[in-house]
């Protein structure tokens, strides 16, 4: 599990990527911040959390924090231009009692929305605006920058309020089940669950459904499901006065040393050092 963060001493990236050949992620991966992604030539695959999005011209794609996520090009050697806007939470609290933090990110609760042909120039001129002082070092071009970043919240939780939830359409029967079991996973993580029993659920071989799982989701399926249990963990950590060995088996594991590696190695830190340093009750 691959986890990223922004640039050093950052709060806020914009990034504009034009290019011949769509590249594809080279893993699955989590953020330790929002990320706005907004596609405006080409097509996309996105696999984000247990779900399967197909990403047109003008297509925005949100990624909350700890979402997994994968992207693939659908069409080789085809132009490709995609804008990319990310904040963090330090970002967030700059704003002071100004703006409803909450208000304005639970947008990203919405993983795809389409921009109605009426708000695209705005949108696009507010990306390049921002584009254009995010590397000034003048504290007004800051406070431009801020200031773009909260009406494209504002516009995007406009638009996500006037469309109904839209899922890819063009699921192949192989996918559809590979879609389903994850999202089994994701509802019975604290169950057993081998890889068998989820072959047998997409009615494939074990061989066969360990490659497709692979192949749509970038993840291998012992990955997937330690990814799930320990995104539970560190919610738990935060917010709930458990047991670490009471939260490791909650989650699914049984021995809590084997839950202490695998939760390092996700997050980066020991389950005693993360609730340390974040938790809120």
């Amino acid at each position: 599990m691959i986890v990223l963060g922004l640039p050093a001493d950052k709060n806020i990236y914009v990034e504009t990527l034009s290019v011949e050949s769509a590249p594809d992620m080279s893993a699955s991966h989590i953020h330790n911040y929002y990320e706005i992604y907004l596609l405006m030539e080409g097509q996309r695959r996105f696999f984000i959390n247990h779900t399967l999005y197909d990403v047109m011209p003008y297509d925005v794609v949100l990624v909350n924090k700890g979402d997994v996520h994968l992207t693939t090009c659908v069409k080789e050697n085809e132009r490709y231009t995609r804008h990319l806007i990310t904040f963090n939470d330090e970002f967030l609290d700059s704003l002071g009692t100004a703006f409803d933090k909450e208000q304005l990110i639970r947008v990203f609760d919405r993983k795809k929305i389409r921009i109605p042909e009426m708000m695209r120039n705005s949108l696009n001129m507010l990306v390049y605006k921002a584009l254009g002082k995010i590397s000034g070092e003048d504290v007004f071009d800051e406070y431009t920058v801020n200031l773009c970043i909260i009406e494209l919240l504002i516009n995007l939780n406009k638009c996500s309020a006037s469309q109904s939830s839209s899922m890819i359409d063009s699921i192949s029967v192989y996918e559809k089940r590979i879609q389903d079991v994850c999202r089994y996973m994701f509802n019975y993580y604290n169950q057993q669950i081998t890889l068998e029993q989820m072959a047998k659920i997409a009615y494939m071989s074990p061989t066969y459904f360990s490659k497709k799982f692979k192949s749509v989701t970038g993840f291998g399926f012992r990955e997937y499901l330690n990814y799930i249990r320990i995104k539970m963990a560190t919610d738990m950590l935060m917010e709930t006065r458990y047991s670490i060995t009471e939260i490791a088996s909650f989650c699914g594991y049984h021995d809590s040393n084997y839950f202490g590696d695998v939760f390092k190695r996700i997050v980066g830190s020991s389950p005693y050092k993360y609730r340390k340093e974040h938790h809120l009750v």
